[in-house]
């Protein structure tokens, strides 16, 4: 039998989105095996639940946070299990209680970003360590948690993202937005929570006003929602121009579309992102990116090519690179294309897939 365990399969961000399309894979893959599968989601409401990945609906069973019962769920299926694919590293503890039970179970485990780029508490570093597989979603955070989690690098293997078949799937009607009827777009899209402080988007509020004085007609959209939002909101009301920057809240799939489709450039010049699926959002629908030259971004964004690279420690750095790609409109439509060919040639659910399955067959003829 093969579990797959999760830290959530329902929610909005870059890890519920791997979450879903690794465990559409490992569903597929244990259904041709003729394998018992069961899909787990630790934070999920309590009970059955299911989510889509394509036209594929999948079931899974949720915990509501709830540690002690699904450790004790673990442990009851630890005779049969064979594999468990563990979707983020603080739930590697509970691989390493599972092989108290069946010491000859092997694990994987997924590795996001900045979770793996500074030392571990020791339970999870061990745990890491004695995974047979791990998965990272970018060479910067493979070399990274190699050299700072001291982990064999032949048992890490790269398997970046993929852009949610939903997405493209997606129209941009329904409910509409209310967006600038007139003017440009300056677009940023991310969870707005204060463990994710490094997002860049408080720079991008400081240098607007600058970069409105030669851009006049342009605004600023800022989607996402979390508990530092009333921090931002605070310092855009302090800025000369308030009156252009505007926040959503968390808007659905289609809004989302809309909001894309209607942006000039999207920025978000970010020092934490292990990867970055807003980018290949944005990307899909022709828009350039401004990225943080930090992390895992500068493998998704090409500088000079799909977007412009920048440090968070250089807002005139960041004030130039809007004000080329705002007034270059030859130079924006050029990335924007050459970042849709880089979605549809390297980061589509179908590449991601492919590559999965192939780890999970060399794994068994290894």
């Amino acid at each position: 039998m093969w579990i797959g365990l999760f830290p959530e399969l329902t929610g909005v961000g870059g890890i519920q989105q791997v979450s879903r399309h690794m465990s559409a894979v490992l569903m597929k893959k244990s259904l041709q095996r003729n394998m018992p599968c069961l899909l787990l989601g630790l934070n999920d409401p309590k009970g059955l639940g299911s989510f889509r990945v394509g036209s594929e609906e999948y079931s899974f069973r949720g915990f509501a946070r709830d540690k002690a019962g699904l450790a004790s769920f673990l442990l009851r299926a630890a005779p049969e299990l064979d594999t468990l694919y563990l979707g983020h590293v603080n739930l590697t503890p509970l691989g390493l209680l599972v092989r108290l039970i069946r010491p000859r179970i092997n694990y994987w485990v997924v590795a996001h970003g900045v979770e793996v780029w500074e030392s571990l508490p020791m339970h999870r570093r061990f745990g890491l360590r004695h995974a047979q597989r791990v998965l990272s979603v970018s060479a910067y955070t493979t070399s990274q948690m190699v050299r700072v989690q001291k982990l064999d690098p032949r048992r890490v293997f790269l398997l970046p993202p993929a852009l949610d078949p939903a997405f493209i799937g997606s129209s941009c009607e329904g409910e509409v937005v209310r967006l600038p009827s007139h003017g440009r777009v300056l677009l940023t899209v991310g969870r707005l929570i204060s463990s994710e402080p490094g997002k860049g988007i408080d720079l991008v509020i400081k240098v607007f006003s600058e970069v409105l004085r030669v851009v006049p007609d342009l605004f600023y959209v800022i989607i996402g929602a979390g508990d530092l939002q009333p921090r931002l909101e605070e310092l855009a009301k302090e800025s000369p121009a308030r009156g252009r920057i505007l926040f959503t809240g968390r808007l659905n799939l289609e809004q989302l579309k809309q909001c894309y489709s209607r942006a000039d450039l999207f920025v978000m010049p970010s020092r934490q992102e292990g990867f970055g699926i807003v980018f290949l959002e944005a990307m899909a629908l022709g828009k350039p990116v401004i990225a943080g030259d930090h992390g895992g971004a500068p493998e998704v964004v090409v500088n000079g090519v799909t977007g412009l690279l920048v440090n968070l420690d250089d807002p005139d750095a960041l004030t130039k690179s809007l004000i080329l790609l705002l007034r270059d409109e030859v130079l924006s439509r050029k990335m924007g294309e050459a970042g849709r060919r880089r979605v549809e040639e390297n980061y589509t659910f179908a590449l991601f897939q492919e590559k999965l399955t192939q780890m999970l067959d060399d794994a068994t003829q290894a």
